[in-house]
C-alpha cells in the first residue's frame, strides 16, 4: 500500500512540476518564437523550464463564474454598494481622462469605469499568478482551449520583449489577463494605447493608459456612440418593440431570470462590443447594470 501511495505521489509531483520545454507540443512553440520572431532558443527553453504547472488554473478555466453562477449570484458580486460607491469616486478622480476618452472613442465614462470595476475592482485586484505559469499550464494541459492559450503564450513572449517586462515575474489572472483592464497578451498588443503621453503603453501602472485602452478596445469592436446597450421589453413583443437605429447592425433578444422573474431585453452593437471583452452575456449585462448605477 505504501509503495502505491509513493508511486502516486511521484506521478502527481511530476505532473505539477512539469518541464514544459520538454512537452510534446513545445517544439512548435519554440520553433515559431525562434524562427518567426527572432528569440534566442536557449532563452525560450529556459523560460519554459521555469514555468510551473498550476492545477488550480485548469480548474478555474473549466468552471468560470460566468457559466457556473446564476444571474442573481453573478450580479450580486458586482452590484455591491461598495463597488458602486468606489466607481463613482473613480469617475470623480479621473473625470478629465474619462471625458477625453468619451470624446475620442464615443464610449461613456460609466461603461469604461464599469469594466474596470468588474475586471479588477478599479485596479485593486489585478491577479496574483505568474502569467507564464498560466499560459503554459493552459496552453499545454487544458483539454479544450490549449491551442488558443499556446497562441497567447507566443504573444506574451513578444509583449514582454516589446514592453520590457520581466517574463518570469509579470503577474495576472489565472487565464493570463493583465493590468487594470485585464487584457490578454494579444489584446494588449493590438488594442492597448499610450494615453498619458509618456510614449509607453502601461496597463499595470497608468490609469490613463487603462482608460484609453478600454475605450479603444470597445470602439474597435463595434461600439456605436448613438447606440444603447440593452432595452427592456415585454415578452413576445421583442421584434415589434425594437426599431434599431439605421447604423446598428445587431439585434439580440436576451432573457434573464432575476429573483424568479423572467426579464426580456434586446441588445444592440454596444452589448456585443462589451461581450467581446469577455464572451459572456451575463458579463456584459453586469457591466451594463453597474454603469447604470453610476448615473444615479
Amino acid at each position: 500500500m505504501r509503495k502505491v501511495l509513493l508511486f502516486t505521489t511521484i506521478i502527481y509531483s511530476l505532473s505539477v512540476f512539469a518541464d514544459y520545454s520538454m512537452h510534446v507540443d513545445s517544439e512548435e512553440v519554440i520553433n515559431e518564437l525562434v524562427n518567426e520572431h527572432g528569440f534566442e532558443k536557449t532563452f525560450v527553453i529556459n523560460v519554459l523550464k521555469n514555468a510551473k504547472k498550476r492545477k488550480e488554473m485548469l480548474e478555474s478555466v473549466a468552471n468560470p463564474a460566468e457559466k457556473t453562477k446564476t444571474w442573481d449570484d453573478y450580479k450580486a458580486i458586482f452590484l455591491k454598494k461598495k463597488r458602486i460607491r468606489d466607481g463613482k469616486i473613480f469617475i470623480e478622480d479621473n473625470l478629465l481622462t474619462l471625458q477625453r476618452a468619451e470624446k475620442d472613442f464615443g464610449v461613456p465614462k460609466e461603461v469604461i469605469t464599469a469594466i474596470l470595476g468588474v475586471e479588477t475592482d478599479y485596479g485593486r485586484v489585478m491577479g496574483k499568478y505568474r502569467v507564464i505559469d498560466s499560459l503554459t499550464t493552459l496552453g499545454f494541459d487544458d483539454p479544450r482551449r490549449s491551442e488558443f492559450f499556446r497562441s497567447e503564450l507566443i504573444q506574451f513572449f513578444i509583449l514582454t520583449r516589446e514592453n520590457n517586462l520581466d517574463i518570469l515575474k509579470t503577474k495576472g489572472s489565472y487565464a493570463g489577463a493583465m493590468g487594470y483592464g485585464q487584457f490578454i497578451s494579444s489584446s494588449y498588443r493590438a488594442y492597448a494605447i499610450d494615453y498619458d503621453g509618456d510614449e509607453y503603453v502601461d496597463l499595470f501602472n497608468s490609469v490613463e493608459d487603462a482608460i484609453g485602452s478600454i475605450a479603444n478596445y470597445l470602439n474597435r469592436h463595434g461600439w456605436k456612440k448613438e447606440g444603447s446597450i440593452v432595452s427592456k421589453v415585454k415578452p413576445n413583443n421583442v421584434r415589434k418593440f425594437y426599431k434599431p437605429h439605421k447604423s446598428l447592425t445587431r439585434f439580440l433578444p436576451l432573457t434573464f431570470t432575476e429573483k424568479g422573474e423572467e426579464l426580456h431585453f434586446i441588445a444592440d452593437d454596444n452589448f456585443y462590443a462589451i461581450a467581446r471583452y469577455n464572451i459572456s452575456d451575463v458579463y456584459a449585462m453586469a457591466v451594463y447594470y453597474l454603469a447604470e448605477e453610476f448615473k444615479k
